[in-house]
Formats: C-alpha cells, structure tokens, sequence
C-alpha cells in the first residue's frame, strides 16, 4: 500500500476545496439566470389603437411571425385555432378572443389574421372590463389552441408553451400599441377665489412632466369652457363664461403622442360665482373697496344680498345716535340703502353699520373715519416748570467713594456660565442614523455575492494549490514511500 506523505496530503486537500469551491461558483450562477421566456416572437396588431368600450376592442388583424406546431395526433392538432389573451398585473391570463379561426391552417411562415366577427364563425368576445385595472402598460399574447377545447398543447406534446406577444398602453377608456407612455399629471388653480358674474375668470393648469406636448381642455362638468396649448409645463385660459352659482372644474391633457405621454385630468375644483355680500358705493356708483375710508357728511349707498325676501332690516351707527332708516329686501333677497350720509359728529377711527336682523351671515359693515384734522397735539402742552432752573444742589454722595455693588463679578460669572453652555452644545453633531443600510437585496443579489465570494476563495485554493505543488516538486517532496509490508 503506497502512503502519501503529510505534504501531499495537505496539497490533495487544498486542490480538493479549489474544485467544491468552482462548482459552487457554477451552481450560483446556473440558479441566478432568469427564467428564459417562452415567447417566439412579436405579432403585429392593426389598427394600433381604440376604445376597450367597444363592443370588441380588438377588431382589426393580426399579423404572425411564424406557424403554429406541426403536430397532429390523430384528429387533434394546435394550428387551427388561435386565442387572443391580455396579461393581467399578477401574470394571470384572460381571454379577449376565443377561437381564432380566419385564414387557418396557420402553418406557414407568416400569416395576417382577420379578427373580424364575420371572418371567425363562433369566436367568442370576451369583456376586459375586469382585467384591465387602471392606465398602464399590458401585454397581449396569441397563442395556438386545438379544434375541441380550444386550450393550447400540452407541455409533452409542444415543449415550450410558445406564444407570440406584443404590448399596449391603456389611458382611461383608450389604448395604443406598444409601451412605455410616460405617465402625466395635470394640477388646476383658478383666480379670483371667488369670482363674480361676468367678471373675467382665469383657469391655469399645470402639466408634469413639463416637457409633455398636447392641449388642456377646460371642463365645467361635461361642458367644454375651451381649450389652450401647454407650453414648459403650462396652459391658461380666461373665460367670463361661469353664470353664478357653484361649478365644478378640471383640466384635461391630451398628449400629442399617446404612445409617449399619457392622459391625465386634475381632480375638480368647486368654484362658486356669486356677487359680493355687501358693497358700499360713493355718489358716482363707483364701488369702494372694503373697509374704505368715509369723509364726514359723505354720502354713499349700501346694498346687502342673501337677506331673507321681504324682511324689514335697522341700521344704526355704532358709537352714534343718529337714526337711520329701514330696508326691505326685494324678490331677490336685496336690501338697499340708496342713499346713507356719514354723521358729522361720527367718532374718528374705526366704525360700523350694524344690521338689524343679520343678512344672511353679515351682521355688520365697516368703514374707518379720519380723526379730526384740528385735535390739539399731546406734545404742544406747556409747563410751569422752568426748564431754565440751575442745577446746583450740592450732593452728599462723594462720587469718588467706592461702592459694593457686585455687578462685576456677576456680571463676569454670568458671561462665564452663558459662554460655558453655549459652546459646550453638541448635540447637533451626533446623529448618524442616515448612514443606516436597509435590508433590500433580493435572491439575485444575495447569490451574486455568494458566487463573488466563492470565486474569490476558488482562486486563493487553486492558487496555494499549485504553488504547494511546485514548491513540493522542487524539494522532492512530491514522491512515494515504500510500500508497507
């Protein structure tokens, strides 16, 4: 029997380790491929866009790269019939088309298929209503089905599970073949916050992303208030169109290229057109703005609206005992008063009408008044007191005398300690918890560095390995004892 000697022994190990480490490495690497796909190849579909509420979404033809499987056994076969399915977001299938038939058998090289009713005796429609579950991208495969249940070929009979596949983008009720329509978002803003009837209303929306090309339709409800083109991101429109009332607004964009941007629409605005509570009016029907500022003896008039129809409503003057007369409102709810003149002895400052009862929620409407121009002046009061009067009073507090006051030293201590605690604050410098990692990494990541660090190790063995050997064969440590007895 032929004993290794203890270096070879240490040598075979290494080499050993070097080999497990290289099937390891494969193994990782063989585990970490993806699923290959079972597509062979992209079918065509015409026309490349509609409406998923038609009665048949899918109505035109499709166009296929190649045959179905050549395989018949007996009366079943798998090139007679087509199905058309859409993906679903979980990778589960639903049936569009069932029982694809026109132009069949499908066995040459490529074929255009009518999808037409009329071309497809017995095809089944089905809805998509239930599949299809917001804007996105979806997939749609056809696949070849046999003559009886229509279900494609077994796995022993066709290896593979082939289909052929292609791609569309679903906005709202429209879809477009191919993928990749970059979703957008429209955001509405109006001004004035509470505009009036007849006065001019403008409607800005904005489009993200900004580069997105199209136009912005105005909506009042379904009624179009018009239309402006984007522009870096933006669209206006000014209308004078909104009647009083309340009013629900959005903004809709419609790209230019639906196969690279996407429908969007703003969530709806309540805008309520309504005229102003209250005004106050000067003698030439000018409006004046809230709060204005009344002279004594002007005269203005006041009109109130939402006031309860036939009611009498008092008003008086705060801090004034002038009487004023009443207002009915009309068949509108309107109380006017035509014509009200400002007291001459109304105090300066702030004043107020002050309804009797409220209209409405208005109980009160303000004005400011200015103080008297002739009021005397705090600061030309006089004085007995001469201001001229020597200041010669001798003192007996000597200047010079020292004093015990501790201010300095308190003062010293107080700077001391405010110095201490404010350079001693470090707690803005402490946290560190933004260099935290998150366990992220999936199976894919966690393979690759199992087979970085076996490769690694595989590399280091073989190499200590060969050097093991070499150095062995050079110090005739790689030879054979003598053979036991």
């Amino acid at each position: 029997m032929t004993v290794l000697r203890p270096f070879r022994r240490v040598a075979a190990i290494v080499a050993a380790c070097a080999l497990l480490a290289l099937g390891v490495v494969t193994l990782v690497a063989v585990q970490s491929e993806p699923a290959r796909a079972a597509s062979v190849g992209e079918f065509t579909l015409e026309p490349a866009g509609g409406k998923l509420s038609d009665p048949q979404p899918f109505a035109g033809s499709i166009g296929l790269p190649g045959a179905c499987p050549a395989v018949t056994v007996e009366e079943l076969n798998w090139n007679n019939f087509l199905n058309l399915y859409l993906v679903k977001a979980d990778d589960t299938q639903v049936t569009a088309l069932k029982g694809i038939s026109a132009g069949a058998p499908f066995t040459e090289a490529t074929s255009t298929v009518s999808l037409k009713p009329a071309d497809n005796p017995g095809m089944a429609v089905s809805s998509l209503a239930g599949a299809i579950t917001g804007d996105g991208t979806y997939e749609l495969r056809v696949r070849c089905v046999d003559p009886f249940d229509l279900s494609p070929a077994p796995e022993a009979w066709v290896p593979g599970d082939p289909y052929w596949t292609q791609k569309i983008t679903v906005t709202g009720d429209n879809w477009v073949v191919g993928e990749g329509a970059q979703a957008t978002t429209a955001e509405l803003t109006y001004s004035p916050s509470v505009p009036e009837p007849g006065q001019q209303v403008t409607l800005s929306a904005t489009v993200t992303p900004t580069d997105a090309a199209g136009t912005v339709a105005f909506l009042d409800g379904e009624t179009s208030l018009g239309q402006a083109t984007v522009a870096d991101g933006k669209a206006e429109l000014k209308t004078t169109a909104l009647t009083e009332g309340p009013h629900k607004i959005v903004a809709r964009f419609t790209p230019t290229d639906t196969t690279k941007w996407a429908v969007s629409e703003s969530a709806s605005k309540d805008v309520t057109v309504q005229a102003p509570r209250f005004e106050m009016q000067n003698a030439s029907g000018e409006r004046l703005a809230v709060n204005p500022e009344l002279e004594r003896g002007q005269e203005i008039k006041l009109i109130l609206r939402g006031c309860v129809v036939g009611t009498s409503y008092a008003l008086a003057l705060n801090g004034n005992d002038t009487a004023f007369p009443a207002a009915t409102a009309d068949a509108n709810g309107t109380a006017t008063w035509a014509s009200l003149k400002i007291p001459d002895d109304a105090v300066g400052g702030n004043n107020a009408w002050k309804l009797t009862p409220k209209c409405g929620e208005v109980d009160t409407v303000s004005f400011t008044v200015p103080e008297p121009s002739g009021s005397p002046s705090p600061s030309s009061t006089t004085t007995d007191d001469p201001t001229g009067d020597p200041t010669d009073d001798p003192t007996d507090d000597p200047t010079g005398d020292p004093t015990d006051d501790g201010s300095g030293d308190t003062s010293g201590t107080t700077s001391g300690t405010t110095g201490g605690t404010t350079g001693g604050d470090g707690t803005t410098g402490g946290s560190g918890t933004t260099g935290g990692s998150s366990p992220q990494g999936g199976l894919a990541s966690t393979g690759s560095q199992i087979a970085l660090f076996s490769g690694i190790g595989a590399v280091v063995l073989v190499t200590a390995g060969f050097v093991a050997i070499r150095f062995g064969r050079r110090n005739g440590l790689l030879t054979f004892g003598e053979p036991r007895p």
